[in-house]
């Protein structure tokens, strides 16, 4: 390797651990919590993660890997995924939690009941679809310490198709989340990401702690504080997936 001075081999021994990460992060995504983004653009996925000193350490196969803080752009935590298009005009609504009909229905109406609804109203899938008529639709392809460590749980994951007054068309997102913290002072963002899984656009989100009967919580076995995260999306026929992510302070 002559020609390559300390900085060249540096550089290309960071490079190749990168990318041997890269790929050990692509074999455990589905179980992945947080994502680190590199500064060159590539990224790892791993279920936590925790800086000292100038380094993030997370752990691979066979040992830990640590990568200085100046070579990562920013680490998000994962909470949610979805592969799917956002002109298809099914609407959806997934519950995760112990119930019975009756008491998962009751929760169903309580989030719906909680969306913003001064400019929108809901729309059946057929109207929808007649509302998403111009887009160019296409099916949807499939020193000290510091520990990242998720204190989020995902409960459930809505989707809705809204009119706006002006007669167009958006997709309403709501996911329901449980914590022990208070999650109304964090930023959530949905990223969009077309077919070859690069990022097009960040959408916002509110959040708003959701009052649930003691009775209904009960039945249902939840403990901790449930929030509510909406964000609203423009037809876009590009998008074939979205995920709600939080990025760490």
């Amino acid at each position: 390797m002559k020609g390559l001075g300390r900085t060249g081999m540096l550089w290309l021994r960071t490079s190749c651990l990168i990318m041997a990460l890269c790929l050990a992060g692509a074999a455990h995504a589905e179980a992945a919590t947080f994502r680190i983004t590199f500064k060159d653009g590539n990224r790892v996925e791993v279920p936590y993660c925790w800086e000292k000193g100038a380094t993030i350490f997370f752990e691979i196969p066979g040992g830990v890997a640590g990568i200085p803080k100046t070579q990562i752009a920013r680490i998000e935590e994962v909470l949610a995924s979805r592969e799917m298009s956002l002109d298809q005009t099914v609407n959806r609504a997934d519950l995760y939690v112990d119930g019975g009909p009756k008491e998962e229905e009751a929760m169903v109406q309580l989030i719906r009941q909680a969306v913003p609804q001064a400019d929108l109203e809901a729309l059946s899938p057929e109207e929808a679809a007649l509302l998403l008529g111009g887009t160019d639709r296409s099916r949807a392809a499939p020193a000290s310490v510091r520990l990242y460590r998720t204190t989020v749980h995902p409960k459930g994951d809505f989707s809705e198709w809204m009119r706006l007054k002006n007669d167009g068309a958006v997709l309403v997102v709501q996911y329901l989340l449980s914590g022990s913290d208070d999650l109304l002072s964090r930023r959530f963002h949905v990223l969009l990401y077309d077919g070859s899984d690069r990022l097009l656009r960040k959408e916002p989100c509110q959040v708003q702690e959701l009052e649930i009967p003691k009775k209904l919580a009960s039945k249902l076995g939840l403990r901790d504080k449930l929030f509510l995260v909406v964000a609203t999306l423009q037809p876009d026929p590009k998008v074939r997936r979205y995920e709600l992510a939080s990025a760490t302070p």
